[in-house]
């Protein structure tokens, strides 16, 4: 009768540890997904741009350009997202928030 439940362990052991694991950010309800409208690019830009990762003059409005992929990168470096260089919910949900505010206090 012991043996049974050290059965079950020791094989629910060795299928956790065939299973490969989840990658990091494809845990959510859309794995892999990122934004690519001008709008949400530009939003992503500006934030960038205020944050001081991004050149003012160096991009694209509007495009995922190499300067952009370059400043969204470093931002996720220091910000323990993967760095990837696209602009996933997390990056883009991470820009919004530390967007600075306007000087006048409204949003």
């Amino acid at each position: 009768m012991r043996r049974h439940p050290v059965m079950l362990i020791a094989g629910a052991l060795l299928l956790a540890l065939l299973l490969p694991p989840a990658a990091a950010g494809e845990r959510g309800r859309f794995p892999g997904f990122t934004y690519t409208s001008p709008e949400a690019i530009r939003e992503a830009q500006e934030a960038l741009v205020a944050l001081k990762y991004l050149d003012p003059e160096g991009h694209k409005k509007g495009e995922w350009d190499r300067p952009t992929r370059s400043a969204a990168r470093d931002f996720q470096r220091d910000h323990f997202l993967r760095p990837d260089g696209w602009l996933d919910r997390d990056t883009l949900a991470l820009l919004t928030t530390h967007r600075p505010r306007p000087a006048g206090g409204k949003p």
